[in-house]
């Protein structure tokens, strides 16, 4: 069903609700330079996980830089997705995922990617 690296609207986390309960009751670990927040929880949508990327404002204060940080997160959130959808399509669950980025200086996409990686293989060892 998701065999596609693709990252649909379906797929983002949009809602006000969720995204205020992940950050109150959800699960979080630290994996420089991002802090990830993690709910095993019920979606509104068919898919198994929901994903929000965000930058602070405070450590970039330009929207482009933002924007540009936020879309090599999502892209290395894209092409590497698969396993983590494989573990909670076995185990029949849904996640809401907020991936925050903590550091204080533009990281190339290969760098954001590797960390990616690192990050999604501990999140699947936790869930």
């Amino acid at each position: 069903m998701f065999s596609r690296a693709t990252l649909s609207k379906s797929e983002r986390l949009g809602r006000e609700q969720l995204i205020a309960s992940l950050f109150e009751a959800g699960q979080s670990f630290l994996s420089p330079p991002f802090l990830i927040y993690y709910q095993i929880t019920t979606l509104p949508e068919a898919v198994p996980v929901q994903v929000l990327a965000t930058v602070s404002k405070r450590k970039f204060a330009k929207a482009t830089d933002r924007n540009l940080i936020k879309r090599r997160i999502k892209e290395a959130y894209r092409v590497n997705k698969l396993p983590l959808y494989q573990k909670l399509i076995s185990a029949n669950k849904q996640l809401a995922l907020a991936i925050l980025y903590n550091e204080k200086k533009i990281t190339s996409f290969n760098d954001i990617e590797s960390k990616i990686k690192v990050a999604l293989s501990e999140l699947i060892k936790r869930i």
